[in-house]
């Protein structure tokens, strides 16, 4: 195994991917009768698989960082090669995708008098800071634009980053967030009953979701450090004591989650939720990382971690394909799931190989290498 390479990461990409895909199925098809108990349950609130993908996120940029910029790069010959990569990465699906969706979903947006504007904001990734641009253009584009200003900001700490102790890194990602989303929650119900999509918009810009990227962040640096290779070779602590302790985790996130049916309205829910819920997503990206140490499960596990490698696409397109099909009045959430699934699976392989791959390694083939994936 590769030095910080984790591979059954991928299939915690291809498992968020897919958990996005089947709650918006059930959403925009309105399917009530999908099971409210079980483990399938858990499409119901797919939507916590981008709190996946940013805690993944923040976990593999810092690898990535940390290694890249060792204090031996020059920090502007850094900054250069991490923009190569992460714009090659992101931006030529994004871009394609939107035209897409422009064209062939919503084409009334090209005669919309806020077309410019639109396209303005999508272009340089701030769409996010604006109510009236979120979801206008492939909706789920809005964490793209956290995506970005998380890289950002993780540029300019670069050369802070490696040698910043846990604690502080942990203590300023949630006391950024918590701030934020206690002023958001503020300002929202001044005058009464919350605007939840105001209140979604808002809490969700970059601040809000630092404490995610920053689980990410805690995972990186636990893995790399001295303490963590000793545990994670230790078979009790792999194999015992971290999945008790991550399934119990999870337990405990799902059950404070359907108790508060009121989330938007409920102060400690909006502000200190997602902070509980990214630690459970870090207890799974560290068990993940432990369980890939073997061979043989990494082997059988390969099929999904295929959905990994190419789980961007899937998220980028399965919204225009769910749009597409819900023009058909008579197709139900039960009948076309697999339809969306399937769907969305080839155009993110096709994409994957035959445009996203060949863009990226024509950009970074000359550029310092990565360590744990894109």
């Amino acid at each position: 195994m590769k030095r910080h390479y984790f591979p059954l990461i991928d299939v915690l990409r291809g498992f968020a991917a897919i958990s996005v895909v089947v709650y918006h199925i059930i959403n925009h098809f309105k399917w009530n009768s999908y099971p409210i108990s079980g483990p399938l349950v858990w499409f119901r609130i797919g939507w916590m698989g981008v709190d996946l993908f940013f805690v993944i996120s923040g976990f593999v940029i810092a690898i990535s960082t940390m290694r890249t910029y060792d204090g031996s790069l020059n920090y502007l010959q850094f900054c250069k090669s991490f923009i190569r990569h992460r714009f090659a990465r992101i931006v030529p699906l994004y871009y394609l995708t939107c035209f897409i969706f422009i064209i062939f979903v919503e084409p009334a947006i090209l005669f919309s008098g806020d077309l410019y504007h639109l396209l303005g904001t999508h272009l340089f990734f701030i769409h996010n800071w604006f109510v009236s641009d979120q979801g206008a253009i492939n909706g789920v584009n809005w964490s793209l634009g956290a995506e970005m200003q998380f890289y950002f900001l993780m540029m300019l700490v670069a050369p802070w980053l490696a040698r910043a102790p846990w604690w502080l890194i942990t203590m300023l990602s949630i006391a950024v967030s918590w701030g934020w989303r206690a002023v958001v929650f503020h300002y929202s119900t001044a005058n009464g009953a919350p605007n939840v999509f105001h209140e979604f918009v808002y809490t969700t810009q970059m601040p809000g979701m630092l404490d995610e990227f920053g689980m990410g962040i805690i995972a990186a640096k636990f893995v790399m450090s001295d303490v963590g290779k000793k545990l994670m070779e230790n078979r009790f602590f792999s194999y015992v004591f971290l999945p008790i302790f991550t399934i119990g985790s999870v337990l405990i996130t799902k059950h404070v989650y359907w108790k508060e049916a009121d989330y938007w309205q409920c102060a400690p829910m909006v502000i200190c939720f997602h902070t509980f819920l990214a630690i459970t997503c870090m207890l799974v990206v560290l068990l993940f990382c432990c369980l890939g140490r073997s061979q043989a499960l990494c082997k059988a596990l390969r099929p999904l971690a295929y959905l990994g490698t190419i789980s961007y696409g899937i998220y980028l397109w399965h919204l225009s394909v769910i749009l597409s099909l819900h023009r058909l009045d008579w197709l139900t959430g039960q009948r076309c799931i697999w339809i969306v699934l399937v769907a969305s699976i080839i155009l993110a392989t096709l994409s994957w190989h035959f445009f996203e791959k060949p863009i990226y390694q024509r950009f970074t083939r000359k550029s310092p290498s990565q360590g744990t994936g894109s």
